[in-house]
């Protein structure tokens, strides 16, 4: 009787990891032991057996499989290396891009995640070959000049034999990242403002190779250390049949990381998404003073990460959070908090999303809700599947409707209450991707306070923005400088501050980057004295360590709350 195929051992596997269980765990031992003997020489499948792998790392039924999957993991890159050798594709490029140990990943990472990743992994990245090249002579002549020491541009200036990639390599301190590292440490060292080492490094327009091999930062390899593992004995839970009930129920308590721990889950989380070409700047510019720590159960570990104080938002305030399920990383998501209203997203990464990811979803929900004091929670329609296929196809409109989430816009409200009639009637019917396309449009919403839809309105930053606008117009003829430094002391003596020297430079720019809009409220002097000072407080929480805080303080402060929503409202009638 021939044996099965590597494929169809693989399908097995696949059906066997959502049961568990004495006897499919037993399989389980047998298949992966089976498929350990085997030579996997299909991207495709290698690919399969990997994630599902990392399927079993984070829902293992006992001690044994998980043992037996680590070691599985700890080969992975010897299985690309047999791959390599025994096919034509040589440099394994049908696996680039997959995160895997022993695989290429190409990307424009930014300049400060750029600089992160050279930290640690500098002797493996590199520019993308001819146009890193073709970047460093063509445009970075332009900026050159600003980089280096005067005398330096005569033989820039008079060299015409010499190109500027050329040139580069002269100037290395060392091999390790080579043209991208002497780029990087020029700019670095450059005496120019952070945004313009940004702006210079963007109009390259880099692409870096980033060469895996057995790099723990691969997403065969990453793991953050969280605890014991938690063993997968009984079936997964579902989504909840109540969201806004178990929203109340306390949550697990939120720890504040040290600067030592902070530091390395920030880098374990932007390792996490570069090896999956993905950045998000709540995350790459995550502050290592302010990283918490949420152990919700079941394995599962949530990292919240505030933004360095110089990079926050106006007035919004940006969160990013790292998902890990027994010590591996299985999603990420962003929350922009405005007072009790939170924008939040959630991605589970494809090889996880058969677990139990409404659980998880839901766990995040309620760590904002109990510890951040979000009453409104908000999901962007772009989370629905808007303009993005894989979204739209896994159901993501159906997932947050059941629970409780109603579309902003009336008119799609209405389609989907007929949709929703249509499947009670014919449990068989499913909603046509046409259809789905038009439910997409809309952002969707979650009243926690059990209040209509109908009457809720978003507070729009971008009616806020428009206002300081108009203000430095009105007041100032457009001269910002001028006007930021009038407004700051006037905005300062009505909160009651009164000594600047006892505050750090950060929360001063804090004061900077708030006073006009502070400065717009109508009626701010006819506040009581403790509503100013709070107000004071709230603007130096912006730019304390922590901006959780200014969170919290913002919630206790509904005058303050009602005049940013009037300020937004009347530029709109403008």
């Amino acid at each position: 009787m021939p044996s099965k195929s590597v494929m169809s051992d693989i399908r097995e596997l696949r059906v066997l990891v959502r049961t568990f269980g004495q006897p499919a765990a037993k399989q389980k031992l047998a298949l992966v032991h089976r498929l350990r003997r085997r030579k996997i020489l299909r991207p495709s499948e290698l690919r399969a057996y990997h994630d599902l792998l990392c399927f079993m790392v984070a829902y293992p039924d006992n001690a044994a499989l998980l043992s037996l999957v680590e070691r599985e993991l700890r080969s992975m890159v010897n299985r690309v290396r047999l791959y390599r050798a025994l096919t034509r594709d040589r440099q394994a490029g049908k696996l680039d891009d997959s995160g895997m140990a022993g695989t290429t990943t190409t990307h424009p990472y930014s300049y400060e995640l750029t600089v992160q990743l050279l930290e640690n992994h500098a002797a493996r990245m590199e520019m993308d070959g001819e146009a890193g090249e073709k970047a460093a002579d063509e445009v970075l002549p332009d900026f050159l000049p600003s980089l280096v020491a005067w005398q330096e541009n005569d033989a820039l200036d008079y060299d015409e034999e010499r190109t500027v990639a050329e040139w580069l390599t002269t100037v290395r301190r060392s091999k390790d990242g080579g043209m991208l590292k002497t780029l990087v440490d020029l700019l670095a060292r450059a005496d120019l403002p952070h945004l313009v080492r940004r702006h210079f490094f963007e109009r390259l327009d880099i692409e870096t190779v980033w060469h895996l091999e057995d790099s723990r930062a691969s997403r065969t390899l990453q793991r953050v250390r969280c605890g014991k593992p938690f063993y997968q004995t009984e079936p997964m839970i579902g989504r909840s049949k109540d969201l806004r009930g178990d929203l109340r129920r306390s949550a697990a308590r939120l720890q504040a990381q040290s600067a030592k721990r902070g530091a390395e889950c920030v880098r374990a989380v932007n390792e996490v998404l570069a090896v999956r070409n993905r950045e998000l700047f709540p995350l790459t510019l995550a502050s290592p003073g302010e990283v918490y720590r949420c152990d919700v159960g079941r394995g599962l570990t949530m990292f919240l990460f505030g933004m360095r104080p110089e990079d926050r938002l106006p007035i919004e305030s940006n969160f990013g959070a790292l998902l890990v399920r027994n010590n591996l990383p299985i999603g990420y998501g962003v929350a922009a908090v405005l007072f009790d209203r939170v924008e939040i997203a959630i991605n589970i990464f494809p090889a996880f999303r058969a677990g139990e990811s409404a659980f998880t979803i839901e766990q995040y929900f309620r760590l904002f809700y109990r510890h951040f004091g979000s009453r409104i929670f908000l999901v962007r329609n772009t989370q629905m599947g808007y303009g993005e296929d894989e979204a739209l196809l896994s159901g993501a409109f159906w997932f947050y409707n059941k629970l409780g989430f109603r579309a902003v816009d009336p008119a799609v409200r209405k389609l989907a209450e007929r949709e929703a009639e249509k499947q009670r009637a014919d449990r068989k019917y499913r909603t046509p991707l046409a259809t789905m396309r038009r439910l997409s449009v809309s952002d969707v919403v979650l009243l926690t306070d059990g209040s209509r839809i109908e009457d809720w309105k978003e507070t729009s930053i971008i009616n806020l923005g428009y206002t300081v606008t108009r203000y430095f117009a009105d007041n100032y003829d457009g001269d910002r400088r001028t006007g930021i430094a009038d407004t700051v002391p006037k905005v300062q003596k009505l909160l009651g501050i009164r000594d600047l020297r006892r505050w750090t430079d950060d929360e001063r720019t804090a004061l900077s980057r708030m006073a006009p809009l502070v400065a717009m409220i109508p009626d701010l002097r006819s506040w009581t004295s403790e509503e100013r000072k709070q107000l004071g407080q709230i603007v130096r929480a912006k730019g304390g360590k922590h901006e959780r805080r200014f969170v919290l303080l913002c919630n206790r402060h509904p005058r303050f709350k009602d005049a940013v929503r009037r300020l937004a409202a009347r530029q709109t009638s403008r």
